[in-house]
């Protein structure tokens, strides 16, 4: 009895697909459609119907989002261990190249970019350096970064800056703490 069930079910949901859909997108959203007979078009917010036999839709959040970076210990130019974590603020300026086209994780991407990005440009300055610009240089150098690596994932970066940052000691197993060697010459 279950199974005719299941099978009507199945056959409901066949029949859906010739009805058409409606969908809300909300003014901080944006969306994409994926029809058939084309490229993905963006959806902007309003009252939206759309043919599920031959469209698919995806809504996403493209207004200003903040995400956190973990934390990873970096080196920094002068051969000092430093731990780091940031925070990118950001928003998405073209749906379609966010999740149609180039990318499937706006955030995901976002996130991977900016880890990089902090090593990239926390293993440019000297300790001291870096202390000292930390909120200026610094923040501009990791912004411009990750603006630029993200605009092509339709990212558009507001801020980035190092939010977690602190000086790191290193320890050997037996708990002596290590020094560096310089290279023989």
């Amino acid at each position: 009895m279950e199974a005719a069930f299941s099978w009507l079910g199945q056959i409901f949901e066949a029949l859906l697909q010739f009805v058409p859909r409606r969908v809300i997108v909300r003014a901080t959203e944006s969306g994409v459609k994926w029809s058939l007979f084309g490229k993905p078009k963006e959806m902007k917010p309003g009252f939206r119907i759309y043919w599920p036999f031959i469209t698919s839709v995806e809504v996403i959040i493209v207004a200003r989002q903040t995400l956190n970076t973990p934390t990873q210990s970096l080196m920094t130019k002068d051969g000092e261990t430093v731990v780091a974590g940031g925070v990118v603020i950001y928003k998405i300026n073209d749906v379609v190249q966010a999740i149609g086209e180039k990318n499937w994780s706006p955030e995901a991407t976002a996130g991977d970019i900016a880890q990089a990005a902090i090593v990239d440009v926390v293993s440019k300055w000297d300790c001291i350096d870096l202390l000292a610009n930390i909120s200026g240089k610094v923040e501009e150098q990791l912004t411009d970064t990750c603006r630029r690596q993200l605009r092509q994932y339709g990212i558009y970066v507001t801020r980035a800056a190092l939010v977690d940052f602190s000086l790191a000691t290193n320890l050997n197993h037996s708990g002596i703490k290590f020094q560096p060697q310089s290279e023989p010459e």
